[in-house]
């Protein structure tokens, strides 16, 4: 069993406070922020940044993030970040401007091509000091060896795998969640929920994975809907951070496996958003890992649902996804019937996921699954 190191973090409402205590105990002096538009504009994210002012730092911010980042936009993002001479990267945001942070933290000093770090352990040493704050609570960006980026030649998502992107601290603030609109929250949740689930059915789980694992799943069933139906619902929004966080330690010491596989094409060919991607591969992949697996999955749905069945996670979780308001297949999603066989064909070349999956998956699986997923079934 090998654990990854986690940063310091910092949890509750006080959290935004540590983050100028941190800054000056790293003598931090020009501050690089990345982060999206929609966040860069909200109040929440004024009061951090006035923070990370104090002292007197210089504070850049770079706010043009993109839903699943591709691998020039980090590149133009370290760019821009290298010429600011910034001695300090804070990102802020959702999975996709906290995925970034971690690569232009590393470039800002490595002057290599981003499309050089995709792969496993292919990142060299950083030591320009790297901040997260999650602005949603699904994808655990803050504590991950994951960076999920997209390559747009071939119209997949490419990840980014290890220790040296694990940021040094993090801050799950609750308050920084409150304005995730309805359908990124249910999104977001869900991603997490898939985190979970697949690291507990991994073939790299681990006690520590499995014990992350159900405290995630069992958080999110008590306080999804509720941090949906209730915004500022302060108790469940953090909750859901903290679920995100046992569900990204979970996976970072096991893996995810076929649901974030099968995710892949959906977000290269169509960019679906990567929460969404995952919900519309759940019920087909967890249907196809059941049969030798029961007790696995006997496991997650006391978790979940309170009833110790095989077959009760996955119609659990549908409904879930209905409460939600949530699409329910790939169909309704807007995935064309058309571009199924490509999709089976991209998801077998993502070896390292389907590699520990709970059950095979050939080529006739991947069509099969897909299809399901297509018509909702």
């Amino acid at each position: 069993m090998n654990l990854y190191r986690m940063p310091e973090i910092f949890i509750g409402k006080d959290a935004a406070k540590s983050l100028g205590a941190v800054l000056a105990k790293i003598a931090a002096r020009r501050v690089f922020v990345v982060t999206g538009p929609h966040v860069g504009k909200s109040a929440e994210f004024a009061l951090l940044k006035a923070i990370a002012a104090e002292d007197g730092r210089t504070v850049k911010v770079f706010s043009d993030t993109s839903a699943d980042p591709s691998i020039q936009l980090v590149e133009t993002i370290a760019d821009d970040a290298r010429a600011f001479r910034a001695d300090v990267v804070i990102g802020i945001g959702g999975g996709s401007p906290l995925d970034a942070a971690k690569i232009v933290a590393v470039l800002i000093e490595h002057r290599v091509p981003a499309s050089s770090l995709v792969g496993t352990n292919l990142v060299p040493r950083r030591s320009v000091p790297l901040l997260l704050v999650p602005t949603t609570a699904g994808t655990a960006s803050e504590v991950t060896i994951y960076s999920i980026l997209t390559d747009t030649v071939a119209q997949m998502k490419a990840a980014v795998c290890s220790a040296e992107i694990i940021p040094d601290y993090a801050f799950l603030i609750p308050e920084m969640t409150f304005s995730m609109p309805a359908s990124v929250t249910a999104a977001t949740g869900i991603d997490a929920l898939c985190h979970a689930t697949e690291a507990y059915t991994s073939k790299r789980r681990n006690p520590y994975s499995d014990v992350c694992a159900l405290k995630a799943v069992k958080l999110i069933a008590e306080n999804l809907r509720s941090a949906q139906a209730e915004p500022k619902n302060a108790a469940a929004r953090e909750n859901m951070l903290m679920a995100s966080l046992f569900a990204g330690l979970s996976f970072n010491n096991s893996s995810t496996t076929a649901v974030h596989a099968f995710a892949y094409p959906l977000g290269g060919m169509h960019h679906i958003p990567h929460g969404l991607a995952n919900s519309l591969m759940f019920s087909a992949v967890f249907r196809h890992n059941t049969p030798g697996n029961e007790e696995r999955m006997a496991d997650l749905a006391d978790a979940f649902c309170g009833r110790r069945e095989a077959h009760a996670l996955v119609p659990a979780v549908a409904q879930l996804r209905r409460d939600l308001g949530m699409p329910m297949s790939l169909k309704e999603a807007g995935v064309p019937e058309s571009d199924l066989e490509a999709m089976s064909r991209n998801v077998m070349t993502v070896t390292r996921l389907l590699s520990v999956n709970a059950n095979p998956v050939t080529l006739d699986d991947a069509r099969r699954i897909y299809r399901e997923a297509f018509d909702g079934v």
